[in-house]
This record gives C-alpha cells, sequence and structure tokens, in this order.
C-alpha cells in the first residue's frame, strides 16, 4: 500500500519546524549564558578596582601624615650655657672627660641632656673651637650666641649672652672662666695642667662672661692667679666653664 504523497509531505514539514525551533531555542540561551558572563566579569573588575584604590588612598594619606609629622620643626633648644657653679676643685677639672661629664650632667638636669655636650676647654694638642661641633648654639634663653665657629670667635659674648642652664648670668665678681684658650680658640700652655691641678704655682686663661671691648673677650682675658678654688675666686671666678651642645 502506498502512502500519500500529502502525507510525506506533512511529516517533512513538521520535522524542519521542530528543527528550526529547536536552533532558535539554543541561539538566546548561549547569547544569555554569554552576556551574564561578561557581565560579572565587569562587576568584579569594577570592584577589584575599588578595593585596590581604596587601600592604596589609606596608605598613601598615613605616608603623607608621618613625612609631614617628621618635618615639623621644633625650633631653637638650649645648646649653649656657663655653669652655674665651678666645674671641679679650681683648675682640676678632671681633665676634658671630668669636664665635659659636668657640662653633660648640668645639661640634663635642665632638660637638654639628649644632646652631647662638651666644655669650651682647650688642652695641649686639642683647640677648643675643635670640640664644640658647628652651631648654630642658642643659650638658655633662645638667643642665638653665634651661627658657626667663625662667628662665634669674631663676636664678643656679653652677659645678655652669656646665662647658665638655669638662664642667669654670673655676678660681676665671679665673670671669669676657665678657657685655656687664645682669642681665636686655639689652646695656649696655662691650662692648669690640662685640667687636671688645683696647685697655686700653675696657671689657666680665663675668658670673661660679660666681654666687651675693655673688659677682654669671653675666651681670653687674662690668665688665672694659680689654680687653686682659692686663687681662682681671688682672680674674680670660681672656675666655671662655657659647655656647648655638639649635636
Amino acid at each position: 500500500m502506498r502512502t500519500p504523497l500529502v502525507l510525506v509531505l506533512g511529516s517533512m514539514m513538521t520535522l524542519l519546524v521542530v528543527a528550526a525551533c529547536s536552533s532558535s531555542d539554543d541561539a538566546p540561551i548561549g547569547g544569555s549564558s554569554s552576556s551574564s558572563s561578561g557581565g560579572g566579569s565587569s562587576s568584579s573588575s569594577s570592584g577589584g578596582a575599588s578595593s585596590s584604590s581604596s587601600s592604596g588612598s589609606s596608605g598613601n594619606d598615613a605616608s603623607t601624615d608621618a613625612t609631614a609629622e617628621a618635618a615639623v620643626d621644633a625650633g631653637p633648644s638650649l645648646s649653649f650655657f656657663v655653669s652655674s657653679g665651678p666645674g671641679g676643685d679650681g683648675g682640676n677639672l678632671g681633665g676634658l672627660a671630668g669636664a665635659d661629664a659636668k657640662c653633660q650632667a648640668l645639661a640634663t638636669a635642665a632638660g637638654a641632656g639628649g644632646k652631647t655636650w662638651h666644655a669650651y676647654l682647650s688642652v695641649a694638642g686639642t683647640n677648643a673651637k675643635d670640640r664644640i661641633g658647628a652651631g648654630p648654639w642658642y643659650n638658655q634663653k633662645l638667643k642665638m650666641i653665634a651661627a658657626n665657629v667663625a662667628g662665634l670667635h669674631t663676636t664678643n659674648l656679653t652677659a645678655a649672652d652669656v646665662v647658665d642652664e638655669k638662664g642667669t648670668a654670673p655676678p660681676g665678681n665671679m665673670h671669669d672662666i676657665l678657657t685655656g684658650s687664645a682669642a681665636d680658640g686655639t689652646a695656649l700652655t696655662d691650662t692648669c695642667t690640662n685640667w687636671t691641678s688645683n696647685a697655686g704655682n700653675v696657671n689657666g686663661i680665663l675668658g670673661h662672661s660679660d666681654s666687651s671691648a675693655s673688659t677682654g673677650r669671653w675666651n681670653n682675658a687674662h690668665p688665672s692667679r694659680g689654680c687653686s678654688a682659692a686663687n681662682l675666686v681671688g682672680t674674680g671666678g670660681n672656675g666655671r666653664m662655657y659647655c656647648f651642645a655638639i649635636n
């Protein structure tokens, strides 16, 4: 028995329609998946960039704050004074080491012990000017007494400049200060035996804390009349010394 032609053609048309629908349905699904995946990727990328940017900004802010804080200028601080009392027993200061220790102790008591302090003293082979750093130096009242070593040795320090670690100027009858130095800060021979002797038959070079053209320089005015405590008092002092911060 033969199958009618109409029936055969109808069956073929049905198959073509089904195949077409099937192909059409697959296309949107594939496209939707790709679009969704692409959208997710874009969202993730945007979120990651946002997180990275936020973190970087916070780090930069912290670094900037730290740099700004470190750059704050604290201003001048105590870096020069004359000792408020004798450095030792007459001209016996315990040598340079003993004198430096005295300056350090006085500075520490005044709240400036975070710096290294040296006494302005010369001994054989060592110049006072080479022991005091580069400057500038400020007294207890925060007045700059000199900007550098050269300036320090070409000026006269007055009673207003030369105050002790407490801000008090030595009295006029105690204005002799031990130095052992020439006006340019170099060593002379009169140093109370390198600041180890309080004998009456040796001398030490003295400066004047209230120096002027008529009274003699701050670091070189005249020799003492011996190196005992009594000798120094009799000359016009009591064994005080200048102290400088070297850093």
